[in-house]
């Protein structure tokens, strides 16, 4: 039996068996070369910390109070993934996009093959797999670039240089910031935000950051400051370098009660305005819908990279066997700085004919 990654709680990662169903017409099966999934809003998952006596209402989106810990995803065990690159072996009776040994890559979980709606692939064609996996990182930088409403001449800080941070400060420079200042403890990410837009890097262990992007900007801040640590501090760093009027955008996934904002401080006297853009948390559509949809920012993601506008090189690491899969994610959980964004290879599975 084809076998996946899984977890449950609390945060037990393991290599499980399962059987897949029947395609619908609609759909394609996929033996997955690759896989990845997201990386801090699994460890948030495996805490589930803002989910404990609680359930989110969908229908006035709210949370309640409930009996037992709930969470977004639903029972266990739980999947790991979110974007897969691999070959098609079996189409729907209605698909005729696709056709077998075609390589393709989306919207895929960890798992030896994948079920995947046919409209919901792309072909792979001469893009690297590695970078092709780093299309769901994108689509959460691209709204919080497009949603932060960062234009031409802006100054911009980033907070935080996971994959969706290091996209993000790539999306910046290339909507014609006049500045961009990146910010991260580990050189491995500042070296990389350098080589891709960040006019300068920030080590936040090393002083205040706040203070050194106002003196880089000349007094006032940044007008955006983009925070994707998804820490509380963090957020604070982020809206004491941003400049009075200017936009704070909020996309890290915060876990537990916020303690060190100090709210009466620069967020009041500074008059600041907070987004949290589409591709954090489930349920929305973007704040420009219906111009742009899912699919066409999804389809932009795959154009720019295709044009070589947008690069993700370097930024999967570690990629491991299905095997070690459950050490990657000691790994996240023990040293979560080491790991931008990992991958998993599958190279032993076949499926029966």
């Amino acid at each position: 039996m084809p076998r996946r990654l899984a977890w449950k709680r609390p945060g037990k990662v393991e290599v499980l068996e399962y059987q897949d169903r029947e395609l619908q017409e609609d759909e394609v099966l996929v033996k997955t070369e690759y896989a990845s999934g997201k990386h801090g809003t699994t460890l948030a998952l495996f805490e589930n910390v803002n989910f404990e006596g609680k359930r989110f209402d969908p229908a006035m989106r709210i949370f309640l109070d409930a009996d037992d810990a709930g969470g977004p995803a639903g029972g266990e065990p739980q999947n790991l993934g979110t974007t897969g690159v691999g070959t098609v072996i079996q189409v729907g009776s209605g698909v005729t996009r696709w056709k077998e040994g075609d390589r393709v890559f989306g919207r895929m979980d960890t798992r030896e093959t994948n079920i995947c709606k046919a409209d919901d692939l792309w072909e792979l064609s001469d893009l690297d797999p590695l970078e092709a996996l780093c299309i769901e990182p994108a689509y959460v930088a691209f709204h919080a670039v497009r949603e932060a409403n960062v234009r031409y001449g802006d100054t911009v800080a980033v907070i935080g240089l996971g994959a969706i941070g290091l996209l993000a400060v790539q999306m910046a420079h290339q909507c014609g910031a006049e500045l961009v200042i990146a910010v991260d403890p580990l050189e491995k990410r500042r070296d990389w935000a350098q080589r891709h837009g960040a006019n300068y890097v920030l080590d936040p262990r090393q002083g205040d950051p706040a203070l050194e992007i106002h003196k880089l900007t000349g007094g006032p801040g940044v007008d955006v400051a983009i925070e994707v640590a998804g820490r509380t501090e963090a957020l604070e760093t982020a809206i004491r370098s941003t400049r009075v009027g200017g936009t704070v955008c909020s996309a890290g996934f915060y876990q537990g009660e916020a303690k060190g904002l100090w709210l009466g401080r620069e967020w009041h006297h500074n008059r600041l305005t907070m987004v949290v853009p589409h591709g954090c948390g489930w349920g929305h559509p973007p704040r420009d819908y219906p111009r742009w949809t899912e699919k066409r920012a999804y389809d932009a993601i795959v154009s720019l990279m295709r044009q070589g506008k947008l690069q993700a090189d370097g930024l999967i690491d570690p990629v491991v066997p299905l095997e070690k899969g459950p050490e990657v994610f000691r790994l996240i959980q023990e040293n979560p700085g080491q790991v931008i964004k990992y991958a998993i290879r599958f190279e032993s599975y076949e499926p029966r004919s």
